[in-house]
Parts: C-alpha cells; sequence; structure tokens
C-alpha cells in the first residue's frame, strides 16, 4: 500500500506574497518573452542564492493587458522589485516594469491593483 507523502501545516510552510505589475514598452510581449527576461534579471541581480532565496515565481502574465503576478518569499520582496526594476529590455524592446502593489494573496491582488471583481 502506497503512502502519501505529509504535507506541512500552515504554521511551518513558506509564507508568500504576491507582486502584481505591469510592463509598458515599445511593444507588446509575449508571456515567454517576459518569464526570460525576469529569469535573466533574477539571476543577473540576486545570483544564484538570492534568487533560491527569493523562490520567485511568474504565476501568470496578461499579454493584452500586459499585467502579471509574480510569487516570492516573503523576506525577499524588495529584492525582488529591485530585480524587476532594472528590466529594461526584452528581445530587443525597450521596457519599463511598474510594480502596482503586494498582497498576501492572489485575490486581494486582482481586487486591489488590477482591477478585477471577484
Amino acid at each position: 500500500m502506497r503512502t502519501r507523502p505529509k504535507t506541512l501545516p500552515p504554521t511551518l510552510r513558506d509564507k508568500r506574497r504576491y507582486i502584481a505589475f505591469q510592463v509598458v514598452g515599445e511593444r507588446k510581449l509575449k508571456t515567454e518573452e517576459v518569464r526570460k527576461a525576469l529569469w535573466s534579471s533574477f539571476l543577473t541581480t540576486l545570483g544564484t542564492v538570492g534568487t533560491a532565496r527569493a523562490d520567485p515565481w511568474l504565476v501568470e502574465f496578461d499579454e493584452d493587458g500586459q499585467t502579471g503576478i509574480i510569487r516570492a518569499d516573503r523576506r525577499h520582496v524588495e529584492e525582488v522589485r529591485f530585480a524587476l526594476v532594472l528590466v529594461r529590455k526584452v528581445n530587443g524592446s525597450r521596457v519599463i516594469i511598474r510594480t502596482l502593489g503586494v498582497s498576501g494573496t492572489i485575490k486581494r491582488l486582482r481586487r486591489k491593483f488590477l482591477g478585477d471583481d471577484p
């Protein structure tokens, strides 16, 4: 009989924060282009160990609105925001990435910063 791996109770799990951002650029970007640019910026700015500690992850990116959500460890939110600001080019196109806000849940982030109604 196979046993399931036990999940950690909420009190022992790593706490995460969600960062809403907007890409302002010369053209509309694809999700994969944004993912590669963000990952490159995280590794360049934070280094391998810093990126592993911050645990950034692109949760979603809306290609029409050019907005997205990044998940990160709560202790490293400012470092992730700093790495976002340093992205200047994506696939040869000049861009600016604006942080719209930070929240503890995706639902609250969408409602408050991305204008999604529940």
